[in-house]
C-alpha cells in the first residue's frame, strides 16, 4: 500500500499535495465562468446615460456547475459605458438577470438579460432578451467569437401550448429483467426527456431510447428491485427564435420586443398577427370597418354636424335633425337641422305650453327669467341704454289693438300711430307732446314767426284732438301787438292785445273730424300789468288737410312801430290721439 510505502517527513509532503491538488481540482470544477458585457448607452436624445445599472437574479446552476447564489450587483455607468461580468444563463431554463437603469434615484427604465457563455465581449443587443408569460426567457442572438452559442435565439422554459411534465413515475414492472416502460405522454422534443434512476440522471442511447411513449432500457441496465425510476420531460415546442410578433408562419405569442402599452391584433389587407404600439394620450381604440385602429374618443361616423349625446340608454347617438351644429357659418340648431341665427331653437309638435328656454339661478330653483313657447320674455329685470345711434326699446307696433291685452301691457297702435297702456280693464292712450319750447321776439310792425312745430303727414287720426298753448310777454307799453297762430298758410287764431297787457296766455284746441281738420272752439286769455287775468271765449273754424306735413307757425306784430317787443317764452303743442270709451 502506498501510505505503508511512504513514511515520516515523506508522508506528511505527500499527504499536502493530493490535498492542495484535490482542493484545486474541486476549486477549478466550481469556480463560473464569466462573460464580459460592454456597451454604450444613450438616451434618445443622443446624450450618453450616466447613473447606475441595478442587476438582480436568483439562485441557479452555472454551466460548470458552480451554485450561483441570489444576489444583485450595482454597477456605476459614467458617461455612458457600461462595463460587466456575470455568469451565462442560456444554459439553465427560467434564469435570466432584471436589470433596472437608475438616475438621480429613480428609475428611468429596465429590461432582461439571458447571457450566453462566450469568450468574446457581448453588446446589449447579445443579451436583451424578452420576460414571457409564465417567468421565461427569450434567449437572444448572440454574434460573439469562440464560445457564443450562436444558435440564432432560442426560448428557455415554457411557452405555447407545450408543458412540463416533472417527476413522473414510468408505467412497467421493477424486477431486474423488465426493460420496456411507458410514461404518459409523448417527450417533444425527445432530447427534452431526462429519466432519473435512484437521484443519478440516465444518458439516452447508452441507457436508454425512447420512441412515442415507450422507454425501453439497453441490456444489462434495467431498473432492479427497488430502485426509484422518474421521468421530466416537456410535450410541445415552446418557442421558437423571437420574430416579430405573430407572423404567419408562427402561432405562439412569441414577440421581438414587447413594449408597454402594446396589443397584438390581426390586420392588414392580407391579414397577419401586428404589432399595435400604445395610441397617444387621450386617444381611444376603434374599429374603422376593417382594424383596430386609434382614434378620437369620439366615433367618427356619426353624420356631418351631428352632436353626439348619450341616450337613456347609456349609448352614445345623434339626432342630426334636432341637434345639429353648422360649424361653416357658426350656427347651432335646437329642434331643426336648418338654423337660421347663431342659437335657433324651434319648438317640437309636443311643446305645449312648455318653456323654449329657462335660466335659473345658482340655487337650481330660484328662476331668472324664461322664453315661453308663445315668444313671451319674462325675466326679473331689464337694463337697456340708449345712445347717439339708436333707442335701447323699439315697439314697431300693430294696426290693431291686442285682442286679449294684460294689466300692465303697453303697446304701439301704429294706424292711429299712438302709444297705448292696459290699466284697471281700460285701453288708455298716451298724449303726445309735439314740441314744447320757447320761441324768440319782434318789434316788427309786420307779422313774424317767433315760433314754429312741425306737423307730420298722416299724424292725425279721426277723433284726435290737439291743443295749443302759448305764453307770451309785452315788453313796452307804446304799442298794442296781436298774435296770430297758422296751421300752414290758414290762420286758425288771432287776437290783438292792449299796450298795456304785459303777459298774454293763449290756449287753443281742435278736433279732427272725417271731413278735415276742424279746430272748433278757441280759448284765449290776457294778462295785463294791473288788470290781472281774463279769459274770453271765442270761436271760429279752419280746414286742415291731415294727409300732408304742415307747420304751426306763432306769428306776432306791434300795431305801430315802437321800440316794444314781444317775445314767445314757451309754447306746447300736444296731440290727444283718438280714444273710444272704454
Amino acid at each position: 500500500m502506498i501510505c505503508k510505502s511512504i513514511r515520516g517527513p515523506r508522508l506528511g509532503a505527500a499527504y499536502l499535495v493530493l490535498v492542495a491538488f484535490f482542493v484545486l481540482c474541486e476549486s477549478a470544477n466550481t469556480q463560473p465562468v464569466l462573460t464580459k458585457i460592454q456597451d454604450m448607452v444613450y438616451l434618445a436624445d443622443g446624450s450618453r446615460f450616466n447613473g447606475l445599472a441595478f442587476i438582480d437574479w436568483k439562485s441557479f446552476d452555472a454551466p460548470n456547475g458552480a451554485v450561483i447564489g441570489q444576489n444583485s450587483k450595482v454597477v456605476r455607468i459614467v458617461d455612458g459605458l457600461l462595463k460587466v461580468q456575470l455568469t451565462p444563463t442560456t444554459t439553465t431554463n427560467n434564469v435570466y438577470y432584471s436589470v433596472k437603469y437608475s438616475n438621480g434615484g429613480r428609475i428611468l427604465f429596465s429590461e432582461i438579460w439571458a447571457v450566453s457563455p462566450s469568450s468574446a465581449t457581448l453588446k446589449l443587443r447579445d443579451v436583451r432578451a424578452i420576460l414571457l408569460p409564465g417567468g421565461f426567457v427569450s434567449a437572444p442572438n448572440v454574434s460573439g467569437g469562440s464560445g457564443g452559442s450562436g444558435s440564432g435565439g432560442g426560448v428557455i422554459g415554457n411557452n405555447g401550448t407545450g408543458a412540463f411534465v416533472d417527476s413522473e413515475t414510468p408505467a412497467g414492472l421493477i424486477n431486474g429483467s423488465n426493460s420496456v416502460f411507458t410514461i404518459a405522454g409523448t417527450p417533444n422534443p425527445v432530447a427534452s426527456l431526462e429519466i432519473i434512476r435512484n437521484g443519478i440522471q440516465l444518458s439516452s442511447v447508452v441507457d436508454f431510447n425512447v420512441s412515442g411513449t415507450t422507454i425501453t432500457f439497453v441490456s444489462g441496465a434495467e431498473p432492479q428491485p427497488g430502485d426509484i425510476l422518474r421521468a421530466s420531460y416537456r410535450t410541445g415546442i415552446f418557442g421558437t427564435a423571437p420574430h416579430n410578433l405573430l407572423s404567419d408562419l408562427h402561432t405562439d405569442t412569441l414577440a421581438e420586443a414587447v413594449v408597454r402599452g402594446d396589443l397584438i391584433v390581426g390586420q392588414g389587407t392580407t391579414t397577419k398577427w401586428m404589432r399595435l404600439p400604445l395610441g397617444a394620450a387621450n386617444r381611444c381604440l376603434i374599429s374603422n370597418g376593417q382594424d383596430a385602429v386609434w382614434n378620437a374618443c369620439l366615433y367618427t361616423g356619426f353624420a356631418t354636424g351631428a352632436v353626439p349625446f348619450v341616450n337613456s340608454s347609456s349609448v352614445l347617438t345623434q339626432d342630426s335633425a334636432s341637434f345639429f351644429w353648422d360649424a361653416t357659418n357658426r350656427r347651432l340648431g335646437l329642434g331643426t337641422a336648418t338654423p337660421s341665427a347663431n342659437l335657433t331653437i324651434q319648438a317640437s309638435l309636443s311643446q305645449g305650453t312648455s318653456n323654449l328656454t329657462r335660466w335659473l339661478a345658482s340655487d337650481g330653483n330660484t328662476e331668472l327669467g324664461r322664453l315661453q313657447s308663445d315668444g313671451t320674455l319674462s325675466v326679473q329685470r331689464m337694463t337697456v341704454s340708449s345712445n347717439g345711434t339708436r333707442a335701447a326699446l323699439n315697439d314697431s307696433g300693430f294696426g290693431n289693438d291686442p285682442s286679449s291685452p294684460v294689466s300692465g301691457d303697453f303697446w304701439f297702435n301704429n294706424s292711429q300711430r299712438a302709444r297705448k297702456s292696459f290699466e284697471a280693464g281700460q285701453v288708455h292712450a298716451f298724449p303726445q307732446v309735439l314740441c314744447s319750447v320757447g320761441g324768440g321776439q319782434t318789434s316788427s310792425t309786420t307779422a313774424t314767426s317767433i315760433g314754429t312745430c312741425s306737423i307730420p303727414g298722416f299724424f292725425f287720426d279721426s277723433g284726435d284732438r290737439i291743443e295749443i298753448v302759448l305764453n307770451i310777454e309785452h315788453a313796452g307799453s307804446a304799442s298794442a301787438f296781436t298774435m296770430d297762430i297758422f296751421v300752414g298758410s290758414t290762420s286758425v287764431f288771432s287776437r290783438s292785445f292792449a299796450a298795456t297787457d304785459t303777459l298774454a296766455f293763449i290756449r287753443s284746441s281742435g278736433g279732427y273730424y272725417p271731413t278735415g281738420a276742424a279746430f272748433g272752439t278757441y280759448s284765449f286769455g290776457t294778462a295785463g300789468a294791473s288788470a290781472g287775468s281774463t279769459f274770453i271765449g271765442l270761436s271760429g273754424n279752419a280746414t286742415l288737410v291731415p294727409t300732408t306735413a304742415a307747420v304751426i307757425s306763432f306769428k306776432a306784430r306791434l300795431n305801430t312801430a315802437s321800440s316794444d317787443t314781444i317775445t314767445l317764452r314757451n309754447f306746447s303743442v300736444i296731440r290727444y290721439p283718438a280714444q273710444f270709451n272704454p
